[in-house]
């Protein structure tokens, strides 16, 4: 079982720095999130852990090394 945990990111577990029950605009709304990279969030976490800059960055940057990592 997954440990749920909004703060932390739903792959690497560093703090995503959400804003969303902030006043203002949280960066992500600023991001384009792969569909398959959002894929792959554990069902436990959808919607309710969001992934981080880094994480959506080196997505990005290499999907296959991202997805060998962390499927």
């Amino acid at each position: 079982t997954t440990t749920m945990n909004q703060i932390l990111c739903p792959f690497c577990k560093s703090v995503n720095d959400c804003m969303i029950q902030s006043k203002r605009t949280c960066w992500c709304k600023n991001v384009v999130v792969p569909a398959k990279l959002i894929d792959m969030v554990p069902v436990d976490l959808v919607r309710k852990s969001c992934i981080c800059q880094e994480c959506i960055d080196l997505f990005n940057a290499n999907p296959s090394q991202f997805i060998a990592k962390y499927s």
